[in-house]
């Protein structure tokens, strides 16, 4: 990892001092000068902060027992090693939230692929678990270990690797890692090609792609192409590279020799596959479409769940651009909740990630009796704006939607008289209840993408 560009004894000991009233003038703008100049600890301070709001969550969540909260709160020791009580620092991160939200911390920090300022790789998003911050950055040949839970990190291409642990691997350029341990999902957005990925018995290049991979204990590595295609290169290829397009799976054992095809799975991945969109936490009635399912939102039936498709990432919307909801709040067409027929222009011009909720129960389900979904999620990002109506989704297919994405006969979309929807105030957490009865209900959730 990076050495640290600031210190960190002298920073806990502004942000606790920030809590207090008599917080001089000079220690805050020691305090502004500190998180100005340096980026790592803008992230150090955020990162607390928002595992402060996240353990406060399931503290006062009734879908998660109080055990995993008290789990989570001793790993936050151990990671943060404060020498104070958790209500200490809460007040403390209030005090000085205003502050590093000034700086657009974290996951929204631009980085430009063309800048030799910006770092290499940085985290994205990664679980309590995980002993790597997000925020936290990487040199070109910085080693990431860790024994359990998942990370992502983003490459200054712009390409995304999230790992799930057991896990080793090396940042060897800002297009391309080494792993020699781990189960991953990468992903290579838009117009981004040329990621290498090196293993100790396989080269993968993609080719404009996402695929999963997994090395095994002595270099074996197992190869499922989620999206578009990749090459394998390597000297067992006598004849080039080898090709390999979405639906393929292949397994190279770790003394090398030619790939053998093996079933195509993507459960194994489907932790990373998560993670690699940014989307932390699902709980309840929902879950993510499956790389065999992203792109045919609309026609993908799943009487069980709510289903999330990840759609188009870093789309330009103008400050012009109508949504139903941009505040935290309650959503729904009856009550006291806040109506959906109005429209909001966005504050400001920004890149955005959208994601479509659907629930579709399937043909000959027209007799069904009414039945009710609800679940929630949570993003690495803010959401930024919420389309609820029909007329919005509509209007917005063809700007957000997958390309060939198919909506015809979904006459139920957006929300419906018993369904609503809660912006949390957190600004990244969305709690979903739908009354289903026949057709397709659908939503879109923008959210601020990881590049700006």
């Amino acid at each position: 990892m990076t050495e640290l560009d600031f210190d960190q004894e002298r920073l806990e000991e502004l942000l606790l001092g920030a809590a207090g009233t008599e917080f001089s003038d000079e220690n805050r703008s020691e305090l502004n000068a500190i998180l100005k100049r340096s980026a790592s600890a803008r992230a150090f301070a955020a990162r607390h902060l928002i595992l402060d709001a996240t353990l406060s969550d399931y503290l006062l969540s009734e879908s998660v027992e109080r055990s995993y909260a008290e789990k989570q709160e001793s790993a936050l020791g151990k990671i943060i090693r404060f020498p104070f009580q958790r209500r200490t620092w809460v007040a403390a991160a209030a005090a000085i939230a205003l502050i590093v939200f000034s700086f657009q911390v974290l996951q929204n920090e631009p980085l430009d692929p063309s800048s030799k300022n910006d770092p290499i790789a940085v985290v994205h998003n990664a679980n309590f678990i995980v002993p790597y911050l997000p925020g936290e950055t990487f040199d070109m040949g910085d080693w990431i270990r860790f024994d359990q839970g998942r990370m992502m990190v983003r490459f200054r291409s712009g390409a995304k690797l999230a790992v799930e642990g057991p896990a080793a691997f090396q940042i060897v350029s800002d297009n391309g890692a080494e792993m020699i341990l781990g189960r991953a999902t990468i992903r290579v957005p838009g117009k981004i090609k040329g990621f290498t990925l090196d293993t100790p018995s396989e080269r993968v290049v993609d080719l404009g792609t996402s695929f999963g991979v997994e090395v095994e204990r002595g270099g074996a590595t197992s190869i499922a192409v989620f999206e578009g295609e990749i090459e394998l290169q390597g000297a067992q290829y006598a004849a080039g590279p080898q090709t390999l397009l979405a639906g393929a799976s292949v397994r190279v054992e770790g003394g090398g020799g030619n790939p053998l095809e093996i079933p195509y799975d993507v459960a194994d991945y489907l932790n990373t596959w998560q993670a690699s969109f940014g989307v932390e936490v699902v709980e309840g009635d929902l879950r993510v479409s499956d790389p065999t399912e992203r792109g045919k939102p609309g026609l993908v039936v799943d009487p069980d769940h709510l289903l999330l498709f990840p759609e188009r990432e870093f789309v330009p919307l103008s400050k012009e651009f109508r949504v139903n909801a941009i505040e935290p709040g309650k959503y729904a067409n009856k009550g006291r909740s806040r109506r959906i027929k109005q429209t909001f222009a966005l504050e400001r011009a920004l890149h955005v990630d959208s994601y479509l909720l659907q629930f579709s129960p399937g043909a000959g389900d027209s007799d069904r009796e009414s039945r009710r979904f609800v679940g929630s999620l949570r993003f690495d990002r803010p959401i930024v704006g919420l389309l609820l109506s029909k007329e919005l989704l509509d209007d917005s297919d063809e700007l957000l939607g997958l390309s060939g994405s198919e909506f015809e006969g979904t006459f139920r979309r957006g929300i419906n008289s018993e369904d609503s929807v809660v912006l949390d105030a957190d600004r990244r957490s969305l709690s979903i209840s739908f009354d289903t009865y026949q057709g397709i209900d659908q939503i879109r959730v923008l959210v601020a993408s990881s590049v700006e």
